[in-house]
């Protein structure tokens, strides 16, 4: 038995039934209005709108040639091309309209037009494109800042210094930059390890695009994978309708800066190194992996080397982390530099507290030269903002210096008569590591990488312990 033909004869539009017109009328009659004609041009629907703005009845019209109606209507024109004509002006009666024209196909056969009004009057277009002009602007605003509140604050040039050991590290900065590898500062506290991070990616290629910041001490362990990794809806009590993307998600494309990297937690570790590893991450209570491409520098005053020996830090991870190293080197180690940061820390505090300090004196300086600074640049900021509003105008003298709170540099430059043989806790430390590791290096007769394997460090600290206890090699 043969199976019977199909009819693959085009469906014209005069040919439909009036109930099926009907239908289509109300179907487009939800819009401003519509006129369809068919492919010679006859008017097959006139919808109400159409009836108001041009005086016509409906029962006048159907069945009538379009250019009989409208003798500059352009829906012929889109039956000959088989183009649309979207947003045109249309000039009927004494107002402006704007319409689409829209050719009608079947079977790859154009069949008729549909008129379609976008806009009843001009005006309504104005207010359209006036809001939506506003929305653009809100839009690229929020944009902006964005922009600006994760993008990084601080250049090589906002690390004030030409000593010779802050030029080092802003040359190794320019050179790091141009990677995309991880990179990990070390630097005591109050050396600027964020100003250092900051530059980094400034210096990049990332520079135009996130910068965003991780405390890894200042949030809860029980919300930091969520914080870092972000989390899908219904992951949780409390979680987010529609869930909320991680801080790695929001450097996507830029660098994420993880300060304080030793005090992440160890069960933590393992999912960072993924991330690390694999350019990929899940949220939390999700199952899609998202890729990334973020640029990851952390920051430490601890040695982490030893933390792995400790076990408080995968070894695994700190190698990764530690791919480039930059040493934010302290204050003590760059003195000639106290000056210039002086005189930034002056004007910075006479612009913020309207102070009107014109210096500071040479005995100052010397005092401040030969101070320790255990805070290092963030004591020396905290030690100049109080002494400006101390002095509040000419120039900043010892007494300003310490009488505000300065009480580490009045004790050394007053000294301790009633015990001159007791050396400070820091004095101590620094005084028992150099005998350390002097022994060591003789014990390995010179040979760092043993001495360093004896004292239980890496052998890069161990050339950064050379230099800041000033040991001289034999």
């Amino acid at each position: 038995m043969k199976s019977p033909k199909l009819n693959h004869k085009t469906l014209q539009l005069d040919e439909l039934s009036p109930e099926v017109l009907d239908i289509i009328e109300t179907v487009f009659s939800g819009f401003d209005g519509a006129i369809i004609i068919d492919d010679k041009g006859t008017i097959l629907i006139f919808t109400e709108y159409y009836e108001e703005i041009s005086g016509f009845k409906r029962e006048d019209v159907l069945g009538r040639h379009i250019l009989d109606i409208f003798p500059e209507s352009r829906l012929l024109e889109t039956i000959e091309t088989g183009k649309p004509i979207i947003a045109d002006v249309w000039g009927y009666g004494h107002r402006a309209h704007i319409v689409s024209r829209i050719p009608i196909i079947s079977r790859g056969q154009i069949i008729g037009a549909a008129g379609v009004s976008i806009f009843r009057y001009m005006d309504e277009a104005r207010n359209f494109a006036v809001k939506f002009s506003n929305l653009s602007t809100e839009l690229a605003y929020y944009k902006e800042q964005v922009k600006h509140l994760s993008h990084a604050k601080y250049s090589l040039a906002g690390i004030i210094g030409k000593s010779e050991a802050i030029l080092e590290a802003k040359d190794r900065v320019r050179r790091i930059a141009r990677t995309n590898s991880p990179v990990l500062i070390y630097g005591e506290t109050g050396t600027g390890k964020e100003l250092f991070a900051h530059a980094i990616h400034e210096e990049s290629r990332r520079r135009n695009n996130p910068f965003i910041g991780v405390n890894c001490a200042s949030i809860p362990e029980n919300l930091l994978e969520s914080e870092l990794f972000g989390y899908e809806e219904g992951a949780f009590t409390g979680a987010k309708r529609g869930g909320k993307p991680g801080r790695f998600e929001l450097a996507n494309r830029g660098s994420i800066f993880l300060d304080e990297i030793s005090d992440l937690p160890y069960i933590m570790q393992p999912k960072l190194l993924r991330v690390l590893q694999e350019q990929e991450l899940e949220r939390v209570g999700g199952t899609r992996t998202i890729p990334l491409d973020v640029r990851i520098i952390s920051a430490t005053n601890v040695d982490l080397r030893q933390g792995a020996g400790l076990k408080h830090f995968r070894e695994d991870l700190f190698y990764r982390l530690n791919v480039f190293q930059v040493i934010a080197p302290p204050l003590r180690e760059r003195r000639e530099d106290i000056p210039m940061l002086c005189e930034y820390f002056i004007g910075k505090y006479n612009q913020e507290n309207g102070t009107e300090i014109q210096g500071i004196s040479k005995e100052a300086l010397t005092l401040m030269s030969n101070y320790s600074w255990p805070g290092n640049v963030r004591e020396l900021e905290t030690l100049m903002e109080r002494a400006c509003v101390d002095a509040d105008k000419g120039i900043i003298d010892v007494d300003n210096l310490t009488r505000f709170g300065g009480r580490n540099l009045q004790h050394q430059l007053h000294g301790a008569p009633n015990h001159p043989h007791i050396r400070s806790l820091k004095e101590g430390r620094e005084s028992g590591e150099k005998d350390a590791i002097e022994a060591a290096l003789k014990a390995a007769n010179g040979n760092k990488t043993r001495a360093a394997q004896m004292l239980g460090i890496h052998r890069t600290y161990l050339y950064h312990k050379l230099k800041e206890l000033g040991i001289v090699e034999d």
